[in-house]
This record gives C-alpha cells, structure tokens and sequence, in this order.
C-alpha cells in the first residue's frame, strides 16, 4: 500500500518532480514564493551561485523538507561556507532527496565573488547521482556532471538584479538517452528598509515560464515570509527568528490537489 501511495504522489507531481528538480531547498526562499535568485547569503547557495559572495563570515545550514506532507519525499540539504579574500568565497552543499522508488543525492561546489563593488558572479560544479524504480525510467541507477552560474547586481544600494542558469549544456544521465534539464531564472528585489523586502522572478524550464513573487516583512523578533508561484498556482508562507546568532526558518506551500509542503532550515553563523 504504502508503494502505490508513493507512486500515485509521484504521478500527481510530475512534471513537479523530474530528475535533479525542486532540491534547492534555502527555506527563506521558499517561504518568499521560490525567489531564492535574488537572495543573497548561504540560504540561496543552490538557487543562485552568485548568493555566496555575500559572506561575511563562516556558516553552515541544515535544512529539510516534506513535500505534501509525506516522509517518502523527504529532502535533507546540508550547505556550508565560508570567505576566503575580501572578495571571493568558497561552499559546498550537499542534498538527499526521495524514497524506495525514486531518489537522488547531489554535491556541489561554489565559487563566487564581488568582480566589482555591485556586481557578484558564481559558478557551481555540480555531481548528482539517481536511482529509479525499473520501468518509470531508462536510466534505472546513474550520475550526471553539471556546471550552474550566476550573477547579482546591487544598483542603487536598494534594488538588485539578478540571474541565474542550471545545467546550460543539459548533461546527459548515465549512458542513457535521457538529459538533464536547463533552467534558467532572473528576478528584481526592493528593500525600502533593513528587513523589509520584496522580490519578483521569472523560471524558464521544460515546464515553460513560471512566474514567483514573495516578500518578508519584519515584525519584532520574527520575520514574517509570503509568496506565490505559478505553474502549478502555489501559495508560500512563513516566519524565521534569530537568536544569539542562529536563524531558525520555517516555511509551508500548498498544492492544488496534494497536502501541503512543510520546510525548517537552521543557520549559525560563526
């Protein structure tokens, strides 16, 4: 019963899930709609390389989710990072997601850093391996090599653009005829005061173009998240606080016919 479930889950969420997909995980992120593009910090490692030229310091994230609110979809991301020179610093993630049926794990690696005093740019090598039940797939178990990219621009110290790019040459999995799919995303941030932010950003993939909106508004000790997405019409929401240091985020998204998605992430700062 329990693998019928599972399966009648993955069928309701394709094309939501497809190989190497939905793993960015940066729960602030989530809970603003799945703007992470023009975020900057540790939280957006995975949905913007260019994110981590903002370090000032040492960190680490750990972070899950549970999609529609089933333990067999389960993601775990751990993130780390740390600067290097002035400029430029260095980070490492890594992602386990899936079940008996279908799973995938993920390494990555960042680079990023401040080519000018507004302008940051990554890359981000990335090695991934999946594993899939026999007859849902050609592949059944096998690793790909993918590069992804970006850049932020700072323009008026209270706007930035930014833009990123996965899997531009569509790797190839394993020695089969399936790919990796391209994705491509760009946005625009506005944060009238220290705290207070809002976010518009455009995804392009196999899936076509979907539209993410989001917004945090402090209040008090906690800040409060909301968004939206289209592609499927999704609704997020959210709070985080930070105490001595550490943030605790939490983060929920609804789904036209499945239960909600549930996310918590921890950071500390060194």
């Amino acid at each position: 019963m329990k693998r019928i479930l599972t399966a009648a889950l993955l069928v309701l969420a394709l094309p939501v899930y497809a190989s190497f997909e939905e793993i960015e995980m940066g729960i602030t992120a989530m809970a603003m709609g799945g703007t992470g593009v023009v975020l900057d910090g540790l939280e957006g490692t995975m949905w913007n390389p260019a994110s981590v030229a903002s370090l000032g310091s040492a960190g680490v994230t750990v972070s899950g989710k549970m999609p529609y609110s089933s333990f067999d979809f389960t993601t775990a991301g751990l993130d780390g990072g740390a600067p290097v020179t002035q400029n430029w610093s260095l980070a490492g993630s890594a992602r386990w997601f899936g079940g008996d049926l279908y799973n995938e794990q993920v390494l990555a690696a960042t680079i990023a850093g401040k080519l000018t005093r507004d302008f940051a740019f990554g890359l981000q090598p990335v090695v991934s391996r999946v594993s899939i039940s026999d007859g849902v797939s050609s592949y059944g178990s096998s690793m790909a090599f993918s590069v992804n990219a970006g850049f932020r621009v700072t323009m008026y110290d209270r706007w930035a653009f930014a833009a990123a790019v996965k899997n531009p040459l569509e790797s190839r999995i394993g020695n089969s005829e399936e790919y990796m799919h391209r994705q491509m995303d760009a946005g625009i941030a506005y944060e009238p005061a220290t705290g207070l932010f809002t976010a518009f950003a455009l995804s392009r993939d196999f899936r076509g173009t979907r539209v993410r909106v989001g917004g945090a508004l402090p209040l008090g000790p906690l800040t409060v998240y909301a968004g939206a997405m289209s592609g499927p019409a999704v609704f997020t929401g959210g709070f985080s606080a930070v105490v001595k240091g550490v943030k605790a985020v939490y983060s929920v998204q609804t789904h036209p016919e499945l239960n909600l998605s549930h996310a918590i992430g921890v950071t500390y700062a060194f």
